[in-house]
């Protein structure tokens, strides 16, 4: 259960740091920092178990493998261009033609849009260890109505997961065009975080129907 708190803080700060428009710069360069140091807190506490899925490889594994690793590149590149454009933490760590760079700025926000898909497919690849997990923490007779609560919630974010897809213009982000307002970040924060949740969810959904279609819950 650690671990699952672990990984949803870690999911609080990245959805954070996507909802920057509505904090403070050096709020969202701390919150940057922090969300960093739990991104290595949680690859070297699944690191064993990351080289363990190189053995005997299947489908589904190879690609968990290839999740994974997108997301480290993702992250990669989310670290080194925030650093070429802190102005409150590293201010002076990266030369003024790297700040001005636009190119990094893009790749910075287009980075964690991108993201946003891989966390989704990570999530459905990991899903049926999640629920065991859940089911196994919540007392026999509230799991039955968790699941069915869980169900309508899936469906509820997944709608505002849709929508946001549009409102945020969320294909020109990933393609790295030049943009820093939408009609998503016109709207109060807490549709915003409700639209960049949504999109994770249905990300993950689509995901989990074509994986347990295509390989069908392979191990």
């Amino acid at each position: 259960m650690k671990n699952l708190i672990l990984d949803a803080i870690l999911f609080v700060l990245f959805v954070a740091e996507l909802a920057f428009h509505y904090l403070p710069r050096d709020i969202h360069e701390i919150l940057g920092v922090a969300m960093i140091i739990l991104v290595i807190v949680h690859v070297a506490i699944n690191f064993r178990r990351f080289i363990g899925s190189f053995k005997k490889i299947s489908t589904r594994k190879l690609l968990s493998i290839e999740v994974n690793v997108a997301l480290i590149l993702a992250t990669l590149i989310i670290l080194f261009s925030g650093l070429c454009m802190s102005n409150f933490i590293f201010p002076d760590l990266m030369s003024s033609a790297l700040r001005r760079n636009m190119t990094i700025h893009n790749l910075h926000t287009s980075a964690p849009y991108i993201m946003t898909i891989l966390i989704g497919m990570h999530i459905a690849l990991h899903c049926h260890e999640i629920k065991q997990r859940l089911l196994n923490y919540f007392e026999a007779e509230f799991s039955a109505r968790l699941k069915l609560f869980s169900y309508a919630l899936i469906f509820m974010l997944s709608l505002f997961g849709i929508v946001g897809l549009f409102l945020n213009r969320f294909l020109d982000r990933i393609l790295m065009k030049h943009i820093f307002a939408t009609p998503a970040t016109d709207l109060p924060a807490w549709i915003f975080i409700l639209l960049i949740v949504g999109s994770v969810v249905f990300f993950a959904l689509v995901t989990y129907i074509l994986v347990e279609k295509i390989f069908k819950r392979q191990p």
